[in-house]
Protein backbone atom coordinates (compact mmCIF):
# COMPACT_ATOMS: atom_id res chain seq x y z
CA UNK A 1 0.00 0.00 0.00
CA UNK A 2 1.55 3.43 -1.21
CA UNK A 3 0.55 6.80 -1.93
CA UNK A 4 2.67 8.85 -4.22
CA UNK A 5 1.18 11.81 -5.74
CA UNK A 6 -1.76 11.95 -4.82
CA UNK A 7 -2.36 8.15 -6.42
CA UNK A 8 -3.33 5.58 -3.82
CA UNK A 9 -1.39 2.12 -5.20
CA UNK A 10 -2.82 -1.09 -3.38
CA UNK A 11 -2.09 -4.27 -5.15
CA UNK A 12 -3.62 -3.83 -8.42
CA UNK A 13 -5.79 -0.94 -7.42
CA UNK A 14 -4.68 2.56 -8.83
CA UNK A 15 -6.65 5.27 -7.46
CA UNK A 16 -6.31 8.92 -7.70
CA UNK A 17 -7.18 10.40 -4.03
CA UNK A 18 -8.85 13.74 -3.55
CA UNK A 19 -6.49 17.02 -3.01
CA UNK A 20 -7.51 18.47 0.36
CA UNK A 21 -6.48 21.34 1.62
CA UNK A 22 -6.21 19.85 5.70
CA UNK A 23 -4.13 16.34 6.68
CA UNK A 24 -6.21 13.20 5.93
CA UNK A 25 -5.77 9.42 6.68
CA UNK A 26 -6.11 7.21 4.01
CA UNK A 27 -7.77 3.96 5.13
CA UNK A 28 -8.21 0.36 2.75
CA UNK A 29 -10.44 -2.60 3.36
CA UNK A 30 -10.73 -5.39 1.50
CA UNK A 31 -14.55 -6.17 0.97
CA UNK A 32 -16.56 -8.82 -1.36
CA UNK A 33 -16.41 -7.52 -5.22
CA UNK A 34 -20.35 -7.99 -5.24
CA UNK A 35 -20.01 -4.61 -2.90
CA UNK A 36 -17.35 -2.55 -4.85
CA UNK A 37 -16.14 -4.25 -8.25
CA UNK A 38 -12.37 -3.43 -7.24
CA UNK A 39 -12.73 -5.37 -4.62
CA UNK A 40 -11.49 -2.33 -2.32
CA UNK A 41 -12.84 0.36 -0.32
CA UNK A 42 -11.13 3.29 0.41
CA UNK A 43 -12.27 5.79 2.62
CA UNK A 44 -10.38 9.03 2.96
CA UNK A 45 -10.88 11.31 6.12
CA UNK A 46 -9.92 14.67 7.01
CA UNK A 47 -8.22 15.25 10.47
CA UNK A 48 -10.87 15.73 12.82
CA UNK A 49 -13.64 14.01 10.66
CA UNK A 50 -15.66 11.23 11.12
CA UNK A 51 -14.36 7.91 9.58
CA UNK A 52 -16.67 6.57 6.52
CA UNK A 53 -16.78 2.37 6.58
CA UNK A 54 -17.88 -0.06 4.53
CA UNK A 55 -21.12 -1.02 4.54
CA UNK A 56 -21.23 -4.16 3.43
CA UNK A 57 -21.14 -7.69 6.40
CA UNK A 58 -18.53 -6.06 8.49
CA UNK A 59 -17.19 -9.98 8.77
CA UNK A 60 -16.03 -9.94 5.00
CA UNK A 61 -14.65 -6.48 5.14
CA UNK A 62 -10.82 -7.06 6.02
CA UNK A 63 -8.79 -3.94 6.99
CA UNK A 64 -5.57 -3.63 4.76
CA UNK A 65 -4.36 -0.78 6.51
CA UNK A 66 -4.11 2.97 6.80
CA UNK A 67 -1.58 6.00 5.62
CA UNK A 68 -1.59 9.71 5.90
CA UNK A 69 -2.52 11.45 3.05
CA UNK A 70 -0.54 14.76 3.28
CA UNK A 71 -2.56 18.27 2.07
CA UNK A 72 -2.11 19.62 -0.89
CA UNK A 73 -0.66 22.97 -1.54
CA UNK A 74 -2.77 23.69 -4.18
CA UNK A 75 -6.05 22.83 -2.10
CA UNK A 76 -4.38 24.60 1.23
CA UNK A 77 -4.12 28.07 -1.25
CA UNK A 78 -7.68 27.57 -2.63
CA UNK A 79 -8.89 27.29 0.57
CA UNK A 80 -6.53 30.13 2.16
CA UNK A 81 -7.90 32.60 -0.99
CA UNK A 82 -11.95 31.77 -0.15
CA UNK A 83 -11.42 32.54 3.31
CA UNK A 84 -9.35 36.09 2.87
CA UNK A 85 -12.08 36.92 0.12
CA UNK A 86 -14.39 36.08 2.82
CA UNK A 87 -13.02 38.83 5.35
CA UNK A 88 -12.34 40.80 2.95
CA UNK A 89 -16.12 40.93 1.73
CA UNK A 90 -17.10 41.35 5.09
CA UNK A 91 -14.92 44.03 6.09
CA UNK A 92 -16.01 46.01 2.71
CA UNK A 93 -20.11 45.38 4.07
CA UNK A 94 -18.73 46.89 7.50
CA UNK A 95 -17.20 50.09 5.84
CA UNK A 96 -19.81 50.64 3.86
CA UNK A 97 -22.63 50.05 7.10
CA UNK A 98 -22.47 53.83 7.81
CA UNK A 99 -23.43 55.05 4.86
CA UNK A 100 -26.48 53.00 4.67
CA UNK A 101 -27.11 52.24 8.93
CA UNK A 102 -30.14 54.41 8.83
CA UNK A 103 -31.97 52.95 5.72
CA UNK A 104 -34.20 50.47 6.47
CA UNK A 105 -33.46 47.31 4.34
CA UNK A 106 -36.56 47.81 2.59
CA UNK A 107 -36.25 51.22 1.43
CA UNK A 108 -32.57 50.39 0.50
CA UNK A 109 -33.77 47.76 -2.08
CA UNK A 110 -36.05 51.34 -3.50
CA UNK A 111 -33.16 53.10 -4.65
CA UNK A 112 -32.39 51.74 -7.77
CA UNK A 113 -36.46 52.30 -8.57
CA UNK A 114 -36.39 56.10 -6.70
CA UNK A 115 -32.91 56.76 -9.20
CA UNK A 116 -34.81 55.30 -12.17
CA UNK A 117 -37.81 58.00 -11.38
CA UNK A 118 -35.58 60.44 -10.77
CA UNK A 119 -33.52 60.62 -13.51
CA UNK A 120 -36.63 59.63 -16.17
CA UNK A 121 -38.14 62.99 -14.28
CA UNK A 122 -35.32 65.13 -15.31
CA UNK A 123 -35.79 64.15 -19.06
CA UNK A 124 -39.86 64.34 -19.25
CA UNK A 125 -41.28 66.33 -16.50
CA UNK A 126 -44.50 64.23 -16.97
CA UNK A 127 -42.80 60.95 -16.35
CA UNK A 128 -44.98 58.66 -14.68
CA UNK A 129 -43.07 58.50 -11.02
CA UNK A 130 -45.18 56.79 -8.54
CA UNK A 131 -42.58 55.71 -5.98
CA UNK A 132 -41.11 59.59 -5.35
CA UNK A 133 -45.38 60.63 -5.56
CA UNK A 134 -45.81 58.57 -2.35
CA UNK A 135 -42.45 59.49 -0.76
CA UNK A 136 -42.79 63.22 -1.73
CA UNK A 137 -46.40 63.31 -0.69
CA UNK A 138 -45.75 61.80 2.63
CA UNK A 139 -42.93 63.95 3.12
CA UNK A 140 -44.27 67.49 2.22
CA UNK A 141 -42.82 68.15 -0.37
CA UNK A 142 -43.07 68.36 -4.56
CA UNK A 143 -41.70 65.80 -6.52
CA UNK A 144 -39.45 67.16 -8.83
CA UNK A 145 -37.65 68.51 -5.60
CA UNK A 146 -37.79 65.04 -3.76
CA UNK A 147 -36.05 64.11 -7.43
CA UNK A 148 -33.02 66.24 -6.91
CA UNK A 149 -32.58 64.96 -3.43
CA UNK A 150 -32.26 61.79 -4.24
CA UNK A 151 -30.00 62.64 -7.18
CA UNK A 152 -27.76 64.11 -5.27
CA UNK A 153 -27.88 61.46 -2.55
CA UNK A 154 -27.47 58.84 -5.17
CA UNK A 155 -24.49 60.53 -6.63
CA UNK A 156 -22.91 60.60 -3.01
CA UNK A 157 -23.56 56.99 -2.50
CA UNK A 158 -22.06 55.95 -6.03
CA UNK A 159 -18.62 58.02 -5.04
CA UNK A 160 -18.45 56.43 -1.51
CA UNK A 161 -19.55 52.81 -2.29
CA UNK A 162 -17.55 53.20 -5.53
CA UNK A 163 -14.18 53.49 -3.27
CA UNK A 164 -15.23 50.84 -1.31
CA UNK A 165 -15.90 48.68 -4.35
CA UNK A 166 -12.74 49.42 -6.24
CA UNK A 167 -10.86 48.37 -3.36
CA UNK A 168 -12.33 44.80 -2.71
CA UNK A 169 -11.90 44.02 -6.53
CA UNK A 170 -8.15 45.40 -6.56
CA UNK A 171 -7.90 43.14 -3.17
CA UNK A 172 -9.51 40.56 -4.89
CA UNK A 173 -7.56 40.46 -8.14
CA UNK A 174 -4.08 40.66 -5.14
CA UNK A 175 -5.60 37.21 -3.94
CA UNK A 176 -6.21 35.89 -7.36
CA UNK A 177 -2.37 36.71 -8.40
CA UNK A 178 -1.51 35.11 -4.96
CA UNK A 179 0.80 32.21 -5.22
CA UNK A 180 1.16 31.18 -1.85
CA UNK A 181 -0.86 30.91 1.64
CA UNK A 182 1.76 33.53 3.03
CA UNK A 183 1.39 35.97 -0.04
CA UNK A 184 -2.65 35.89 0.60
CA UNK A 185 -2.20 36.24 4.69
CA UNK A 186 -0.73 39.67 3.26
CA UNK A 187 -3.51 40.75 1.36
CA UNK A 188 -5.72 42.89 4.02
CA UNK A 189 -8.16 45.27 4.15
Amino acid sequence: MNIENQILTVGELIQELPRLATTATVTVWQVPIEYRASGYFVAVTPTGAIPELPACDSKSAVLIGTLELPADEAAQLAQAKIERLEIINDECDLALAPVTASYPKSEQKSWPQQVREAEALAINPQAATPLLDGIATYRGMTTPDLAAKVIIKANAYSYVSGAYFGKRQSLEKALDDATTVDEVSTVAW
